[in-house]
């Protein structure tokens, strides 16, 4: 690492869907921010990772010191097998004063609880819950979607394609949610097939924001869709809790699917119950990333 004086703090926020680069001065200041892809390296790859790491890094750092640059970048997937040490190992190379690699969670514990105890959930691409109790920390969820069951924007999406393909097969489904999926898809959904697999489950997630604009069409289908996974998320959320004893009353929602709170808060709270208080970021989560960036320098 480098003796420099730490001039500038930068975030990333990396994601199954996309990632967040943010580069602000000491007092938080945006400086610069990027969006690029997914670089969740569970679903694409760590050598993936390293591509959109790097590609943003070089565009939101040209023309600083990389010597003068904190840096912290929580990455979903990043606790999963070697990966964390890989991408550690990744950004040393660059020369950044400080630098640190966590997971996506740990960006929304720094932004939505801010110290305090409770439960940070991201629902993003994907779903996981941390309860917090002084230093003890419980996790649930974050298996993927091959292992978690629903809540995350991939279920949702995974649900609006089922519901499509029954439509059209005959099975049942949903004729709005059928034909909202293929004006999304500007082709015949049939011809589709290919696209979804290829497309991986960024892309399926992609369709999540289907459902709920069925629901405000007055669907019923999509009203199942949204209750289903509800009572799956608020599983996961009960389970990190439950763990440590209930402490700490707040829940925080965090990620894609906070966009879709005036739908989601309900039905959430009747599955959570309790005197729980249900809260959803409204900040992006690179901001827990550039804050954690900072306490990395010691400034």
């Amino acid at each position: 690492m480098s003796n420099k004086t730490v001039k500038y703090l930068l975030g990333v926020d990396g994601g199954g869907t996309k990632t967040e680069f943010l580069l602000c001065d000491l007092n938080g200041k945006e400086i610069r921010r990027l969006f690029l892809g997914g670089s969740n390296p569970v679903n694409r790859g760590i050598e993936n990772t390293f591509v959109v790491l790097g590609e943003g890094i070089e565009q939101v750092c040209d023309g600083f010191d990389f010597g003068e640059i904190s840096v912290f970048a929580g990455v979903a997937g990043s606790k999963s097998g070697e990966n964390q040490r890989l991408i550690n190992e990744f950004l040393s190379r660059f020369g950044f004063s400080s630098f640190g690699c966590g997971s996506d969670i740990d960006l929304a514990l720094e932004a939505a609880l801010k110290g305090e105890d409770g439960t940070a959930v991201i629902m993003g691409t994907g779903i996981v819950a941390y309860a917090r109790c002084g230093e003890r920390l419980h996790r649930a969820g974050g298996r993927g979607y091959m292992i978690d069951k629903g809540g995350s924007g991939f279920h949702f999406g995974s649900d609006a394609l089922n519901s499509a393909f029954e439509f059209t097969d005959g099975r049942g489904g949903s004729e709005t949610i059928f034909n909202l999926v293929e004006n999304k898809l500007s082709k015949r959904i049939e011809e589709a097939v290919a696209d979804i697999y290829s497309g991986g489950t960024a892309f399926v997630a992609s369709f999540a924001p289907v459902v709920f604009e069925a629901f405000n069409l007055g669907d019923r289908a999509a009203f199942e869709i949204i209750d289903r996974n509800a009572y799956e998320a608020a599983k996961v959320i009960n389970g990190a809790r439950r763990v440590l004893n209930n402490c700490g009353k707040k829940i925080v929602i965090c990620g894609g699917l906070c966009k879709q709170r005036d739908i989601l808060e309900p039905f959430l709270q009747k599955y959570i119950g309790g005197e729980a208080s249900l809260e959803f970021l409204n900040e992006p989560m690179v901001n827990g990333a550039v804050s954690l960036a900072k306490g990395r320098a010691d400034i």
